[in-house]
């Protein structure tokens, strides 16, 4: 990758077009401030990422006035990723979207669908803004404590709080939520990939501009299956922001541990033979990378009488997709309003037959890794784009489920049904 010199020179002498994103997240200064301490909090809130944020935004949407203390181990927050959702519901951030499109396209077995919708637009938004709009919203309620740099080692339900504990001292709460999210190698990640069906989403992406036009800043790329297969179910996802500007991804549905490198040098070959494009004329604004995992693994959402987990950590994924960020304000939503009211919290937003649908899909997916090109293919081809966007955003009807298992080949998937009805749970050989 080039130095900052490099860079700069290059876009000097190239006329790149400025990039629409600035990269800069400033925490308000009356959150970095102290303030005072209370002897009990109300609510605290383990890790100040979407899950983290979005709760505390839903209890003060609310009307909470008790005090609620944010801890997470990060120093400062980064436009380190990026959240896409289709519209199906209103959110707190959806406003935010710095982009939206509403034509999409896959690209599997020598085939090229493109689906559109009026209704149901593609959005996009970046890490800076929401942490700037949350922080924002945050700041302007003086209950709200925010510490930085101050990790949770862990924490305790007693019979009248809860206490967790920091390397700096001990705080206590009457409710803890645990939004930390679920690293690669720990206990309950070990447990979930042991004990379930599981498919790794791993992605890495480039935020690139470009030296002259290039994309469709009309139709957003979701998957285009026809890079190499080598290695391992890949495609690559392009979120066009202009016709000189994108997010690039190279995503893997497998278990291939791809060093970050071979990951770039993957988008350097996508980028020069679908679009031409020579190292020398595009600048790299950005990287982002993640592991998601699809699972269709049970994760508890409460411990004990006042302790919750939110986000990847509470199931907050779709199993069958790995979309997060609507699942997340869904049950934020419904878990800060359960809490106000005196209400006992849902375990779940969505229907458990999504679960079943799920959990059949990624089972397909380990067993046939091969077809499910061709199944995406078919999928986007041989359902309307409404009632699929709804399928995917577990909005659908039976009548919408009906057109997506007629446009998927049979025998496969009733296999695998009888095989999970024989109680075969991972049905994967």
């Amino acid at each position: 990758m080039r130095t900052a010199g490099q860079r700069e020179e290059l876009e000097q002498t190239a006329g790149y077009e400025p990039s629409r994103r600035t990269g800069v997240v400033e925490t308000p200064a009356s959150l970095t401030e102290a303030r005072s301490v209370p002897d009990l909090f109300e609510y605290i809130i383990l890790g100040a990422g979407c899950a983290g944020l979005s709760l505390c935004c839903h209890l003060l949407e609310q009307g909470v006035t008790d005090p609620i203390l944010i801890l997470d181990q990060k120093e400062r927050f980064e436009d380190d990723r990026t959240w896409c959702f289709w519209d199906v519901e209103p959110t707190p951030f959806s406003h935010l979207a710095i982009k939206r499109w509403n034509s999409w396209s896959i690209h599997a077995q020598n085939r090229h669908v493109v689906q559109t919708s009026e209704r149901y637009p593609y959005l996009c938004l970046t890490a800076q803004d929401f942490y700037c709009h949350a922080l924002e919203t945050i700041a302007a309620h003086p209950n709200v404590t925010l510490r930085l740099g101050e990790a949770a080692a862990g924490y305790k339900e007693l019979p009248e709080e809860t206490v967790v504990a920091t390397e700096r001292r001990a705080y206590k709460a009457r409710f803890v939520f645990d939004g930390r999210g679920l690293p690669p190698g720990s206990p309950l990640f070990e447990e979930a990939r042991r004990d379930s069906a599981w498919v790794p989403q791993r992605f890495v992406g480039l935020r690139i501009r470009t030296a002259r036009p290039v994309f469709d800043p009309e139709v957003c790329k979701l998957m285009d299956f026809s890079v190499g297969q080598g290695r391992g179910l890949r495609f690559v996802y392009v979120l066009p922001f202009g016709a000189r500007e994108a997010l690039v991804e190279n995503v893997y549905l497998s278990e291939t541990n791809l060093p970050l490198a071979e990951h770039r040098m993957e988008i350097f070959a996508y980028l020069e033979s679908v679009y031409g494009l020579r190292p020398d004329e595009y600048v790299i604004d950005g990287e982002e990378r993640g592991y998601i995992p699809m699972t269709d693994y049970e994760f508890p959402r409460q411990h004990g009488e006042r302790a919750y987990s939110i986000g990847m950590l509470g199931g907050g994924s779709r199993p069958s997709t790995g979309y997060t960020f609507v699942r997340i304000q869904r049950y934020c939503r419904v878990l800060a309003a359960a809490l106000v009211h005196g209400e006992e919290p849902p375990n779940r937003t969505e229907s458990r037959r999504f679960g079943v649908l799920d959990a059949i899909f990624l089972r397909f997916m380990l067993r046939h890794p091969e077809r499910c090109p061709e199944v995406y293919a078919r999928m986007f081809a041989g359902v309307p784009p409404e009632s699929l966007v709804r399928f995917l955003t577990e909005k659908s009807t039976p009548a919408d489920e009906l057109r997506l298992i007629q446009a998927l080949p049979k025998t496969p998937f009733l296999e695998i049904s009888a095989r999970m009805l024989l109680g075969d749970r991972h049905a994967t050989r």
